[in-house]
């Protein structure tokens, strides 16, 4: 039985990627933890019998049972292009708390993943300062970036991961990260043929989103209109983002059909991240079911890490 703690766990996309895993039948979950009110409510109505931690800064490290791996890191925005990219924030902070469980409890293994930008020269300090206390804990460290459309998924959105696995653990054993998969399902596949009219831009909506994406200078792809998607032109879209779900302005993937010009609709943002439909949007409000899968993990592309991991125990 492989002990688990899900950290940052969000809506349980890793939770779910585990279940899929190969050895989805040694898997418990003895605690997960999250302070989001919206998320946990998502994740306890998929994982009820999961022990909730809430506050990781809260819990003390020594009472934990023993671990064999820990998911996780800290929440991207700290990092992310879309935000203001400082190591000021609370957010990332909450590494230390991770880092704390990795020295005192000596899991097997971490599986950590964020915005593929950690690995920009601007965080370079920062990042190696993590990296030299994981291996003087006595961890070897692989890293990867990963994209999602690589992965069964038409989304093109990298991510940094990150496997730490024991030195003293399966010594004779060397994590190789899964191999990219050929995309055979394009998006023409994930997208809605109906669609209420609420997700249709007016013609005012339209000229506003023009004017306000006129020169944008971050990143070099989202100056114009971004990706306007034809389910029938387009393979992938962009990486899901948005911070406002009525926020055309924001919005960086726009489907154009016989109807108009209209935003990605809930249903189509969960499947663009490999969650079952209804996975948020059966619990929480529109809005929350898109900030909620814009932050979450493409549950696929964990799938597949988990599969290289553990095989040989």
């Amino acid at each position: 039985m492989i002990n688990y703690l899900d950290g940052f766990a969000w809506i349980g996309g890793f939770h779910l990627a585990l279940q899929q895993a190969v050895w989805k039948e040694n898997i418990n979950c003895i605690w997960f933890s999250e302070i989001d009110k919206f998320a946990k409510k998502v994740y306890q109505d998929h994982f009820p019998d999961s022990p909730d931690l809430w506050d990781i800064t809260q819990i003390d490290i020594e009472s934990l049972p023993d671990l064999d791996l820990v998911t996780g890191w800290f929440p991207c925005q700290d990092v992310s292009v879309a935000w203001r990219q400082s190591l000021d924030g609370w957010r990332t902070i909450l590494v230390e708390y991770l880092l704390q469980i990795l020295e005192k409890k000596k899991p097997k293994g971490f599986v950590f993943e964020n915005v593929k930008w950690l690995l920009s020269e601007k965080f370079k300090e920062f990042r190696e300062s993590v990296f030299e206390r994981i291996r003087e804990a006595g961890y070897y460290l692989h890293i990867q970036v990963l994209n999602t459309k690589d992965f069964w998924l038409p989304q093109n959105r990298e991510r940094v991961f990150m496997v730490w696995y024991r030195m003293d653990w399966n010594t004779d054993w060397w994590y190789d990260f899964p191999e990219k998969q050929d995309l055979t399902n394009f998006l023409k596949e994930f997208i809605n043929e109906e669609v209420d009219d609420k997700y249709y831009l007016s013609e005012e909506q339209i000229e506003k989103a023009k004017e306000t994406r006129k020169g944008r200078t971050f990143p070099s792809w989202k100056r114009n209109w971004d990706m306007i998607l034809d389910r029938n032109d387009y393979w992938y879209s962009l990486a899901l983002t948005c911070s406002s779900f009525w926020k055309t302005s924001r919005q960086n993937n726009l489907v154009s059909d016989k109807k108009g010009l209209r935003l990605l609709t809930p249903s189509e943002y969960t499947r663009l991240q490999g969650f079952p439909d209804g996975w948020s949007s059966d619990i929480v409000s529109n809005s929350q079911v898109i900030k909620q899968m814009w932050n979450a993990v493409s549950v696929p592309v964990v799938k597949s890490i988990f599969d290289n991991l553990f095989i040989n125990d």
